[in-house]
């Protein structure tokens, strides 16, 4: 993985992470139940982002397994 690739996946959690926290309740729920997932590994961790009207919100974080 190139760095480039790295540091997108980097803001979509952070930016997503920060939705999630600080963004409208009712917004978070419906991208939970019906935001388009995206699932990858970034710094050994196991990263779950729901997209909702193009915005990512952070769904779940989790260590990787080896």
């Amino acid at each position: 993985m190139t760095t480039g690739e790295d540091m997108v996946k980097g803001a979509k959690v952070l930016v997503g992470d920060e939705n999630w926290r600080k963004g409208p309740v009712w917004l978070a729920f419906w991208a939970f139940l019906f935001g388009r997932r995206e699932r990858f590994e970034h710094l050994d961790m196991r990263c779950t982002i729901a997209w909702w009207r193009d915005k990512p919100y952070l769904v779940s974080i989790r260590e990787a397994r080896p």
